[in-house]
């Protein structure tokens, strides 16, 4: 979150970098790291994944570049690291105009994502009556169904393990740990 908000603070006033927590539990969660990067971009929380529904992305960070005609000029699912300063070139250049070849993403399973993701929206809607094991059930199966899907496998592990999700940072490398085990 903070380098985007710096990349934001730095580039033409005329583009806008929107973000998305993807987080079944509000924004309460993610509210932390927005304070910690003292962060004034526009901000939303798609807690039901109907982002990743609609485009078929399983994991994040994602970003779209979205010319002002509409026009969505570049697409990186799951990958994309605007630490990286090949990355963050990238958006700074098209920020100022500067051309480069679009990229689209892959096409994606429609079946296998929507069986995932039906089994997700049930699961959001019996956690929020506070049924988080029934909840986090319908979610196992998903993962069954669609075993790269890691917005959904890490919203279970947000729950199970929030000290690893909403301490001082996430710790990436027990999730890694996490993969490796095959959970």
């Amino acid at each position: 979150m903070p380098v985007w908000q710096e990349v934001s603070d730095n580039i033409s006033t005329d583009v806008k970098v929107i973000t998305v927590a993807m987080d079944v539990q509000g924004i309460a969660k993610p509210k932390f790291y927005l304070e910690k990067a003292r962060a004034n971009l526009t901000t939303v929380v798609d807690q039901s994944n109907k982002l990743g529904k609609l485009y078929g992305f399983k994991a994040v960070p994602n970003v779209y570049l979205i010319g002002s005609n509409g026009k969505v000029d570049f697409i990186e699912l799951g990958t994309f690291n605007i630490r990286e300063s090949t990355k963050r070139s990238l958006v700074e250049n098209w920020a100022y105009g500067n051309h480069f070849q679009s990229s689209q993403p892959e096409e994606f399973e429609h079946d296998t994502h929507q069986k995932a993701n039906e089994l997700f929206e049930s699961g959001q809607k019996l956690f929020d009556l506070d049924k988080r094991s029934e909840a986090i059930k319908l979610w196992r199966k998903a993962i069954e169904i669609d075993p790269n899907n890691y917005i959904i496998r890490k919203q279970i592990w947000a729950i199970e393990n929030p000290d690893r999700f909403y301490k001082d940072k996430v710790d990436y490398t027990w999730q890694n740990t996490q993969l490796e085990k095959g959970r």
